[in-house]
């Protein structure tokens, strides 16, 4: 895939992601096993984006090397 059309490929869904937080603004309650906060959504949704970015990011680097061991 041709660079500029991935980087604006990511760009708009970078655009429509905040969009989509921003609208959510409202607080909500999380309860994780035992735990139970109250948070924005707006919080609650970035996390996600930054922690399913970060992924993104290095989960192929991370394949990447163990090929190359093999």
């Amino acid at each position: 895939m041709n660079k500029n059309v991935k980087i604006t490929l990511e760009v708009i869904l970078i655009i429509l992601a905040l969009v989509i937080i921003f609208q959510n603004a409202d607080p909500v309650q999380l309860k994780v096993f035992f735990w139970e906060f109250n948070a924005s959504l707006i919080i609650l949704l970035l996390l996600v984006l930054l922690l399913g970015m970060a992924i993104g990011y290095f989960l192929p680097k991370l394949t990447k090397k163990k090929e190359n061991k093999d």
